[in-house]
């Protein structure tokens, strides 16, 4: 029973590890596609290099999402004494370091949140100043994810 257990956790775990490899790896390619724009001379072109930067930041911020799950349910749930918690918890630092749901949820909608405002500030440059009713979707959920985190902290301290 308790082997069931552990690969029942440990499929979740390094599925998001998995996928934090792969989104941080987009990023990589991101990054190299607006540092190849910016040397290439594309700066103020229709191309523009500065957006693939950004969005590399974005993807980079996913990536650290899904490494923070993955992180956080292991030692949540995974055995102290295993050789994957040992490693787990040599990397991970202070402030990952998560008890209860409750931090590791509070970790992982900062997380959000500065995806979420990213996501927007890239957006926005992106409109080139042609707003629709459609970017005010993103600062509404930035709104109402800060009103939840809030009234959580509150009410958790």
């Amino acid at each position: 029973m308790k082997l069931l257990f552990k690969i029942i956790i440990l499929v979740p775990v390094l599925s998001s590890l998995i996928i934090a490899c792969i989104f941080i790896g987009l990023g990589v390619y991101e990054t190299f596609l607006g540092i190849k724009g910016v040397f290439t001379g594309l700066v103020h072109t229709d191309a523009t290099p500065g957006i693939n930067l950004f969005e590399a930041l974005d993807i980079f911020l996913i990536g650290f999402l899904f490494l923070i799950f993955s992180m956080g349910f292991s030692q949540l749930f995974m055995p102290k004494s295993s050789k994957f918690m040992e490693v787990v918890e040599s990397i991970t630092p202070e402030w990952l370091k998560v008890k209860n749901f409750t931090q590791l949820k509070l970790i992982l909608w900062d997380t959000v949140l500065t995806s979420l405002v990213v996501k927007f500030v890239g957006d926005a440059f992106r409109l080139h100043g042609n707003y629709d009713w459609t970017l005010a979707i993103i600062p509404v959920t930035i709104l109402l994810i800060s009103l939840s985190r809030f009234l959580l902290k509150k009410v958790a301290h």
